[in-house]
């Protein structure tokens, strides 16, 4: 029997060079406790190789919770401190999330507008 990490299930998160300078780290499923620490590692991977600009592209969470938020209040912490220039783009939950937390001033975000 495999030791099977059911964070895989519920997380999947990819990265891509869209351009020279430019990490894409894209993410989808559910961001929580047990998610958490594989979206850390992919985001510390990305943070180590140094690029000038870094899109996390969240449209593809479909739940953020709290160990979620801080997460990304870290990463944001971590490219401040690094000089990367971080750009999230957050689903309707991930906003939620921010703006319940009360720091989604403090990212700069990227939203889709929804035609009505």
């Amino acid at each position: 029997m495999s030791d099977l990490d059911p964070s895989a299930l519920l997380l999947t998160a990819t990265t891509a060079q869209p351009r020279p300078g430019t990490l894409r780290v894209t993410v989808t499923g559910e961001i929580d406790m047990v998610t958490c620490p594989r979206l850390d590692a992919e985001l510390d991977h990305a943070v180590a190789a140094a690029p000038e600009r870094l899109v996390v592209d969240l449209l593809g969470i479909g739940f953020c919770g709290v160990t979620g938020v801080a997460s990304l209040g870290r990463l944001r912490t971590r490219c401040a401190e690094t000089g990367i220039d971080l750009t999230l783009k957050p689903s309707r939950v991930v906003r939620r999330a921010l703006d319940n937390a009360a720091i989604a001033p403090l990212f700069r975000l990227e939203e889709r507008l929804i035609a009505r």
